[in-house]
């Protein structure tokens, strides 16, 4: 079982380092072809702005699947936790926020399984721009069209509460999860909505610098073809934010209207545009996180006890006897 996991290990880090590798290859060609041209300053600006409205609509979604309690302090840790989605292992984003709601006084079970939640959530909203997609994209053979838009229709029965149930019970670390801990109908349907605004605030953000570095003939395909990328990047879990996933993704769908170098320049920008925008509004929300703010605010773990497992890891068991839920990390 050990050799089983090292073996994975490896490959899933050589396969991280190849795919670094062919990105930065392409970078360097995605400069020469556009001979080191960059979006104006007021592009960029509205790039800024859109990508803020996204993380504000994510961390919006972030809160209100936690509950109606310290909405304000559960968004923020959505904002300073972000940027921990481009450490490779695509467990630290997971692991800030459970421990930042843990020391605000929320369950490790209800903030694991809410997350849980707010990541399928956030794949189903951008599988349902497959619909567009298949509207969009009129280069390609009917039957294609007919599947995407079938699975963007398929996409959204995941957020009925009993399907979300089933589905978390699949996943190792939720399926000893209670049915109590889901979050309720109405915010699974308000996280799926909240997600739909910040892929297209992102969308939007990709098409204005596309627009700079050439014409934009197919502004619907471009709106669309994004957060469907994203989604298979987002799927891609080894791969640190779905880095050259989703940029190999955008060139399949775009290639007929724009050279590769100039569909993965626009995406290194936005990719610029949004750490940039993470990292400002981390620092401004950081303070709303600190411990001892949270400690002295809240009750940590609401009566839940912390074990180790045999490998060294924290279990937290819950009130009641319920199954142990082990923690993200």
């Amino acid at each position: 079982m050990k050799v089983s996991r090292r073996v994975r290990g490896v490959a899933a880090g050589a396969f991280v380092v190849l795919t670094l590798g062919f990105f930065a290859f392409t970078l360097v060609d995605a400069w020469n072809q556009t001979h080191g041209r960059l979006p104006s300053i007021g592009r960029l600006g509205v790039a800024v702005l859109l990508v803020a409205v996204g993380l504000l609509a994510a961390a919006v979604a972030w809160a209100n699947l936690l509950g109606r309690e310290r909405r304000l302090d559960h968004g923020a840790a959505l904002l300073v936790s972000q940027l921990g989605k481009y450490v490779p292992g695509a467990v630290w984003q997971a692991a800030g926020l459970v421990s930042i709601a843990r020391s605000a006084g929320v369950r490790v079970g209800t903030s694991v399984t809410a997350f849980t939640v707010f990541a399928l959530t956030q794949a189903v909203a951008g599988c349902t721009f497959a619909l567009l997609l298949a509207f969009a994209w009129t280069s390609v053979s009917t039957p294609l069209r007919v599947l995407l838009g079938a699975g963007g229709v398929a996409a959204v029965a995941l957020l009925d509460r009993r399907w979300m149930v089933k589905l978390l019970n699949l996943i190792p670390r939720t399926r000893e999860a209670s049915p109590d801990l889901v979050p309720s109908q109405a915010a699974i349907v308000g996280a799926c909505g909240a997600s739909v605004i910040t892929l297209s605030a992102m969308s939007l953000a990709y098409l204005l610098l596309l627009g700079s570095l050439g014409r934009v003939h197919h502004p619907a395909l471009v709106f669309a073809a994004y957060p469907v990328a994203w989604a298979i990047g987002f799927l891609a879990v080894p791969i640190p934010s779905g880095l050259g996933i989703r940029e190999a993704v955008l060139a399949a769908i775009l290639g007929g209207g724009f050279p590769a170098a100039v569909i993965v320049a626009a995406s290194v920008f936005l990719r610029l545009v949004s750490v940039a925008t993470e990292g400002l509004l981390a620092a401004v929300a950081s303070h709303r996180v600190r411990p001892a703010r949270l400690a002295a605010a809240g009750t940590p773990a609401n009566g839940d006890d912390v074990e180790m497992d045999e490998d060294g890891r924290e279990e937290v068991r819950q009130e009641g006897g319920k199954a142990p839920l082990k923690r993200f990390g």
